[in-house]
């Protein structure tokens, strides 16, 4: 082999060095990138999911405050936190339900006479109003800014949706059994549940274990 030959080769050789090189770098940067961008995915995802689990309430009238925690309860979900007066008179946390754009009646959670503060606790389904009126009993036509609460239907941990109907808690439970006996699931929930946008209707819910 000449020198001239020689030189060229060796130059060749260089230069694929040179580039597999460039192309681990890049190839490993990519990768680095990847996974960053995997982590902070996974990571909003999971605040999202913290903010869908749990967010804030708050409503208020007169002198009373109520606050507090939108939790999962069991399939639904619950409103915890605080009843608080800083003055004279007596105050009530209300609920109200809703049938498609049809106001349901109003119902005490919790009452508050003078200055003190009392726990709040309620489990709900569906997407009620909740709002502080002054007095103790209905009919509470006194009453602050009402919140609408987010939807509080959701699957018991471990199930999912199966299937609903208008029809009795027999027939779900039968639905149920008959999924059991099939192998399809290993085991189910059976609940009533206002289903549909205009106008919701009681449907009993099958949520099913896999």
């Amino acid at each position: 082999m000449s020198k001239r030959t020689r030189i060229a080769a060796a130059a060749t050789i260089s230069a694929l060095i040179t580039v597999s090189t460039s192309a681990t770098a890049t190839a490993a940067q990519d990768d680095a990138f990847a996974r960053t961008a995997t982590a902070a995915d996974a990571a909003a995802e999971g605040d999202r999911g913290a903010e869908r689990a749990m967010s804030e309430w708050s409503v208020a009238h007169g002198t009373a405050k109520a606050s507090g925690l939108i939790r999962p309860a069991d399939g639904k979900s619950a409103i915890s936190g605080e009843l608080r007066n800083s003055g004279p008179g007596c105050y009530s946390l209300t609920i109200q339900f809703t049938l498609g754009s049809f106001p349901g009646p109003i119902t005490k959670v919790a009452t508050i006479c003078g200055s003190e503060t009392v726990p709040v606790y309620r489990e709900y389904a569906g997407r009620p109003l909740i709002k502080v009126c002054r007095d103790t009993a209905a009919a509470f036509t006194d009453c602050g800014p009402a919140q609408q609460l987010p939807e509080g239907s959701n699957a018991p941990q471990g199930y999912v949706y199966e299937a609903a109907w208008l029809a009795t808690p027999d027939y779900c439970r039968s639905e149920g059994e008959k999924g059991i006996a099939e192998g399809r699931w290993t085991a189910y929930v059976c609940r009533q549940e206002y289903r549909g946008a205009d106008v919701p209707l009681l449907h009993q819910v099958l949520y099913v274990k896999k």
